[in-house]
């Protein structure tokens, strides 16, 4: 099922299920409520192209945390730094907060923050919590980064922080596990779909999110250590391996991205999310 948050022709925003071009309204107030068993029902309207907009499919999550578990995209990063990945990184999957306050939707736009000359996009995959702490659906995240920013900040032990502050874009729509290809090991579960991000229409990086190290239910299980997780906790694979123009460098032109560019990331199964820099 794919599952979407929009608003109408009147402004009032909702939950749905897609319907192909169809948005079939749910009993829900929102998705969060959906998500903890509220509302699952129809309400029997159903709503055509052109008379709605979709928003995030989780506009305002109590949290967000963005995971870093791909070991290609790590490696690449430490080798920046003249290192090698630390063993801790293997033990467990490392994250940091991100800021539920800065989320948008599908076409929604991304301004670039002012202090900022090194704005990067950041192709992944986000995992959203149920009722019952499982997972209930997956979606696309843009996780957008000012590298500028980010690499002084995080000189003092910290971060990153104000690199990342900005602006997190889901969407286009959550789509629930049935739906999805999975890859089972004795770890758990990684979805196994081919991902890609485009800019200005030019695909600059092509790549598979069953290269995940750690399964979803390994990230689940350490997010939920010694807390609780609630419906709609948004869990962050990180960068796919290739993900970000920081990792591709020459391969994709060695720039940055600048107002007007338009950036589209997609994967099998969960659609396109597509950003314009402003």
């Amino acid at each position: 099922m794919r599952l979407v948050s929009f608003r109408n022709g009147s402004g009032s925003e909702g939950v749905g299920r897609l319907d192909g071009d169809e948005v079939a309204v749910l009993e829900a107030r929102d998705m969060i409520a959906w998500l903890g068993g509220e509302g699952r029902g129809e309400t029997g309207v159903r709503i055509g192209v052109g008379g709605f907009q979709l928003l995030a499919p989780i506009p305002r999550p109590p949290s967000i945390r963005d995971f870093f578990t791909f070991e290609g995209h790590v490696a690449a990063g430490w080798r920046r730094r003249g290192s090698d990945i630390p063993p801790a990184w293997y033990e467990a999957p490392a994250f940091y907060f991100s800021n539920p306050a800065s989320v948008r939707g599908p076409g929604e736009s991304v301004p670039r923050p002012p202090a900022t000359r090194m704005l990067d996009f950041e192709l992944e995959i986000a995992a959203v919590v149920g009722a019952h702490g499982e997972i209930a659906g997956y979606t696309l995240m843009n996780d957008w980064s000012a590298r500028d920013i980010q690499a002084q900040e995080m000189t003092v032990g910290l971060g990153p922080a104000k690199g990342k502050d900005f602006a997190t874009s889901l969407g286009p729509w959550l789509v629930t596990p049935d739906e999805l290809p999975i890859v089972s090991g004795a770890s758990g579960g990684r979805l196994d779909v081919e991902a890609t991000v485009s800019v200005n229409g030019e695909e600059l990086s092509r790549t598979s999110a069953a290269e995940q190290h750690f399964s979803w239910e390994e990230i689940r299980d350490h997010a939920a250590r010694d807390t609780r997780l609630r419906p709609g906790d948004v869990l962050g694979s990180g960068t796919l391996n290739g993900g970000c123009l920081l990792e591709l460098g020459p391969l994709a032109g060695d720039r940055w991205l600048e107002p007007g560019d338009e950036v589209v990331i997609a994967a099998d199964g969960l659609g396109e999310l597509a950003s314009s820099i402003s």
